[in-house]
């Protein structure tokens, strides 16, 4: 009967040192009080652009959150956005400008005013530059006729290409001023009013995706 008290004596200490120890550790992590997050970012998108993306991004009704933070570059790199909160969700947009060229990893928080922020959310983007211009080449052509009885010009393309949105053209009209217009992306163009005596020329606008915030040019071509 002793030995059963004293092993159980000593198996109450043990338990007794166990926990006091789990209670210090706990005391450790919470003696600054208990951590405090604010609501996260939500539905992170990244659309590309020409050295550049815009980042977009909702925050839920907390009222407490007063900024928000684009991290990039592993950490290395950041954008603060402030917030004028509503009662409801809001949309947030941030440009993040002066990008080379490449395919980045974003990270946003949200913050309240004494600093706490929330858990990250992550979304992945590409800025476009130099070698996706490199690519682009003015739209061919199969036939280009002027016809001076009506002072126009038709053009029939060759093909399509999802990534380019039309022409752009400069001539002279029949006026003599200088025109310039834009014509979206079809089998044929037609253009009246013109000059034909002068020079007329064109070049091409492409978008890197259907959802790119900038528009690449060709050169002018003449025609």
């Amino acid at each position: 009967m002793m030995k059963k008290l004293v092993f159980l004596m000593s198996w109450g200490c043990l338990l007794l040192g166990a926990c006091n120890k789990m209670d210090a550790t706990y005391d450790k992590f919470i003696k600054d009080g208990p951590v405090t997050y604010t609501g996260k970012a939500d539905s992170v998108q990244v659309f590309g652009g020409h050295n550049r993306v815009l980042v977009n991004w909702w925050i839920s009704s907390d009222q407490t959150i007063r900024s928000c933070k684009v991290f990039w570059n592993f950490g290395q790199d950041s954008l603060r956005v402030p917030v004028m909160k509503t009662a409801g969700t809001d949309t947030v947009k941030a440009y993040v400008n002066n990008l080379a060229e490449g395919t980045y990893s974003f990270t946003v928080y949200t913050y309240d005013a004494a600093g706490h922020h929330s858990v990250g959310t992550n979304a992945i983007g590409q800025a476009y530059g130099d070698i996706f211009q490199s690519t682009l080449a003015g739209k061919p052509f199969r036939t280009a006729t002027k016809n001076a009885a009506d002072n126009s010009i038709r053009v029939i393309w060759v093909g399509k290409d999802a990534k380019c949105l039309g022409t752009e053209w400069h001539f002279t009209g029949t006026d003599q001023r200088e025109h310039d217009y834009f014509a979206p992306q079809a089998d044929t163009t037609f253009i009246d009013g013109c000059d034909l005596t002068k020079p007329v020329s064109y070049r091409s606008l492409y978008v890197p995706d259907q959802h790119a915030i900038d528009t690449f040019y060709t050169d002018y071509k003449s025609l």
